[in-house]
């Protein structure tokens, strides 16, 4: 095991206000002002190469958040395979590199190891290409040193280019933890069970073929997700036949649920984000292709980067000491590898979303249509385009990545409109911490008239976004008559009041309250459920809303 000093941060994470796009590059080296950690910054930072060929990484990554200070303690380490030295380098962040190649542990030398992965419990699982196995490492934290202890090994293979791990839908529960593997040399996805000491062969699909249920070198292979949590979803690369293959775990087989082809040359990397969109790197094409869970295609990254061997979403255990609970959790970020270069390699991305192809009608109601870039809280407003005026706000929540179309019913009316030109306005909210904004502007022509009714009682029409982050918009609609005394307060689920929003005289119409998650003293809150209560006059209405970080 041998340390290189690492003085500045290695890994910026988390999300931050930046432009509306689906990936946002990031500074990788922030404080010494490094966007790229390739060859040449290496010589300079630490007078030496670091790497002779990366090829793929994974980042292990907890958070705890208290309810005073340091609020938010954060530790990430980054594992980084290099089949050319034949060795891992790992580094936490801030701290120190170490570079593994099997000396003197159990498992001995390492040989032109590839494929990546981890899980929730401190994990790294290795493809040890050259040496025909996978080895599974627990990760050994002390002080400021990282170590990789093995765990056990799994024989028999040939040649495995990729590894996923899969918690089986209960994160924190291994009991039915699993682990696939591309088994490169024998055209196969292969299932493991995990234990605590060695792992059990329980299922396999594939052998040397272009058509349903078979491979022709299976490069890459991932895990599909749901809300962080894994699914029965299995992606694999196949390089020769040039598509994406779909498998569904059936508890009894590895079964094929259809593949798609990409046209980007050799897929050497697959990973999934929190939603479970796909994530493969073409270092033919020079670009990281973006899929939805269903595989159709919405985005990608091109252009600045060369040859991308690897793009890892990056997840972390997220314990909130504040209701005791714990959750996996996509951190809206991603590391990519590229080509070892004097101007390429180590890249920090962060996650967002477009809308893309956005295009709006005005016949029998008017709506809009786009293609999302990622799971997002969507809203859409019809705006008077001689004035500005608002007319009609539409909340359609959390939307996933992929066509997408809003149709405005008459409850989403606000204000009285005429026929002429409106735009329609959209704006998608990304549900990672720090709620990157998308937005997009499409004309309309409205043709008749109409406005809102004043209801005969008090009406509540909810919170816009909800699910929220960091902000959400509270509208509810008075009866005409004079003004009466109102309050809007926000309540945990508890019943503990929150925040007091408003209070006062409130005349008849349509009236909107924001607000920005924080409690009465302007701290923050807490990702969970929070009600609001509306009272006006003799009567009160209660409403629920989510705040999710």
């Amino acid at each position: 095991m041998s340390r290189t000093t690492l003085i500045i941060t290695i890994l910026l994470l988390g999300a931050t206000s930046a432009g509306a796009e689906t990936f946002n590059q990031k500074p990788y080296l922030p404080e010494a002002g490094v966007s790229v950690l390739t060859r040449s910054v290496a010589n300079q930072q630490f007078g030496k190469n670091l790497f002779g060929d990366p090829y793929a990484t994974v980042v292990v990554g907890n958070v705890d958040v208290y309810d005073r200070f340091p609020y938010i303690e954060a530790r990430y380490f980054q594992v980084v395979s290099d089949p050319q030295w034949n060795r891992l380098l790992m580094g936490e962040v801030g701290q120190g590199l170490f570079a593994h190649d099997g000396t003197g542990d159990a498992f001995g030398h390492l040989s032109a190891p590839r494929g990546l992965s981890s899980d929730g419990r401190g994990r790294v699982y290795v493809a040890d290409t050259g040496n025909d196995r996978v080895l599974v490492f627990r990760t050994v934290t002390e002080f400021e040193r990282i170590t990789l202890e093995p765990v056990y090994a799994i024989d028999g293979l040939s040649k495995p280019y990729g590894v996923a791990y899969s918690d089986g839908g209960t994160p924190f529960d291994n009991a039915d933890d699993l682990l696939y593997v591309a088994n490169t040399g024998r055209n196969e996805v292969r299932r493991y069970t995990l234990g605590n000491t060695g792992a059990t062969f329980t299922a396999a699909i594939g052998e040397l073929g272009s058509g349903d249920g078979f491979f022709a070198g299976p490069m890459a292979i991932a895990t599909g997700r749901r809300d962080g949590v894994n699914c029965d979803d299995i992606y694999v690369a196949d390089a020769h036949n040039g598509r994406i293959v779909r498998l569904r775990d059936t508890g009894s087989s590895l079964a094929w649920n259809g593949a798609v082809k990409h046209g980007l040359g050799t897929v050497t990397s697959l990973d999934t984000d929190h939603w479970g969109n796909v994530y493969a790197a073409a270092p033919q094409a020079g670009r990281v292709a973006k899929f939805t869970a269903s595989l159709l295609s919405v985005a990608s990254l091109a252009g600045g980067i060369e040859h991308p061997r690897s793009f890892h979403a990056v997840f972390a255990n997220v314990t909130d000491h504040r209701n005791g609970t714990t959750r996996r959790s996509g951190q809206g970020s991603g590391v990519l590898v590229e080509e070892w270069g004097g101007s390429s390699g180590l890249r920090m991305v962060g996650l967002g979303v477009e809308l893309k192809d956005a295009s709006a009608s005005g016949a029998n109601g008017a709506s809009v249509s786009m293609t999302l870039t990622d799971h997002a809280a969507v809203t859409a407003e019809i705006v008077d385009a001689r004035n500005g005026q608002v007319v009609a706000r539409h909340d359609a929540g959390l939307m996933t990545a992929g066509p997408q179309t809003i149709r405005f019913d008459n409850d989403d009316y606000i204000a009285a409109w005429s026929s002429g030109n409106y735009r329609i306005s959209v704006q998608a909210t990304s549900t990672y911490d720090g709620g990157l904004v998308g937005s997009v502007e499409v004309p309309v022509s409205l043709n008749g008239a109409g406005g809102p009714a004043l209801p005969s009682r008090l009406t509540l029409h909810g919170n816009t976004p909800n699910p929220f982050n960091p902000s959400t918009t509270i509208r509810f609609s008075v009866p005409a008559g004079s003004p009466r005394p109102y309050s809007l307060r926000i309540y945990d689920v508890r019943g503990a009041l929150v925040r007091e929003l408003g209070s006062g005289q409130i005349g008849g119409g349509t009236h909107e309250v924001r607000w920005d998650g924080r409690d009465g003293r302007g701290a923050g809150v807490s990702s969970g459920v929070y009600l609001y209560r509306v009272a006006v006059g003799g009567e009160s209405l209660t409403g629920k809303m989510a705040l999710l970080k």
